[in-house]
């Protein structure tokens, strides 16, 4: 007895309370470091997406009165604004949820996952069109594309984003369904219309590779490679006659130029960080920090979107009202009224 009471009183027992104290209290500190940064991420996010939601319903509400940048480019920033203010209104809830702490609804955690998947579908798509239809506006300038036409392709997008993502509302849920019975299922109800977190299905997980890989290809992919054989076509093409005329609408492909880098940079580090996400047994936090942060690059497209459009509105705005100025046989119209937009058959009629 007297020998263990020695024991415990030892300076060696000690110091290695005293070790265990401090590796506690490093431990303590890094969690709510941690933490700290984890909800001032969430704070971030969400002060994006309402400045997100603000500026593309202000874009809406633009196309509507009024033509922004032409009748055909309309279209399809009708279409990228409209999924990026369907990707903010759910992410707002989304993740104040998450920052508070409180238990969100599964509705919720199937609709955000949703419309984030139908929103990279969307943009992934109309970036496509609209470059696609700008370059063959270029090349074969006597058979342009009508906005009517834009439009039924833009529908057709929409169409295959909604049926194609339906699969987010299925494998998207708040509980686990290995650790619930039966009989919790059916006396708790609460315990699987709320919850803290929301993860993809571990019933699925054997699908859960599979689909993210193909969200890869379909989503990211297959869009790089189109606009990458579109820029093919445009190094190519660049000789004789197709290239005063690449000269004389280069603005036209800066345009196309700046909202290609930024459907890159956003959706890069997204679609990586996804994939890994996907590829993990258990948890990393490494890895979870890093789909944390791309999804704050994600929902920051919208904002670089916004930018894009204002310099180009203007840019076309001094360019129309320098060129009325210099032509003498034109009629000098109102300023807001003459600043047409980016329409390459708006240019053609007008000559």
């Amino acid at each position: 007895m007297q020998l263990s009471i020695v024991i415990m009183n030892s300076p060696h027992n000690s110091e290695l309370s005293n070790l265990n104290q401090s590796k506690n209290g490093t431990t303590a500190d890094d969690d709510s470091s941690a933490a700290g940064s984890y909800y001032a991420l969430l704070v971030t996010n969400i002060v994006i997406c309402c400045l997100n939601l603000i500026g593309n319903i202000t874009v809406l509400i633009l196309i509507c009165k009024r033509r922004l940048l032409g009748r055909t480019t309309n279209v399809f920033i009708f279409s990228l604004a409209m999924a990026d203010s369907i990707c903010s209104i759910w992410a707002i809830p989304y993740n104040y949820h998450l920052a508070i702490g409180k238990s969100m609804s599964v509705y919720l955690c199937k609709t955000y996952f949703y419309a984030l998947c139908v929103s990279r579908t969307a943009v992934a798509y109309t970036v496509i069109l609209l470059t696609t239809e700008k370059i063959l506006n270029i090349l074969h300038p006597s058979r342009f594309i009508t906005a009517g036409r834009c439009m039924f392709f833009i529908t057709l997008v929409w169409f295959f984003s909604s049926a194609y993502n339906i699969w987010a509302v299925v494998f998207y849920t708040i509980y686990d369904s290995d650790t619930i019975t039966a009989d919790e299922l059916l006396s708790e109800s609460g315990r699987i219309m709320y919850g803290k977190s929301c993860f993809f299905s571990h019933r699925f997980n054997s699908l859960r590779m599979i689909f993210m890989s193909l969200d890869l290809c379909i989503l990211f992919i297959l869009p790089c490679a189109v606009l990458a054989l579109e820029c093919c076509v445009i190094v190519r093409k660049q000789h004789g006659s197709i290239k005063q005329r690449f000269e004389t609408y280069f603005y036209i492909m800066r345009f196309i130029f700046f909202i290609f880098v930024v459907y890159m940079l956003c959706h890069t580090p997204f679609e990586i960080a996804t994939l890994a996400k996907s590829g993990l047994r258990g948890e990393n936090d490494g890895v979870n920090t890093f789909y944390e942060i791309s999804t704050t690059i994600y929902y920051t497209r919208g904002l670089f979107f916004l930018v894009v459009y204002m310099y180009f509105k203007q840019y076309v705005c001094r360019r129309n009202k320098l060129k009325n100025a210099n032509n003498k046989t034109q009629l000098d119209l109102p300023y807001r009224r003459h600043c047409r937009g980016l329409s390459l058959n708006e240019f053609r009629t007008n000559r």
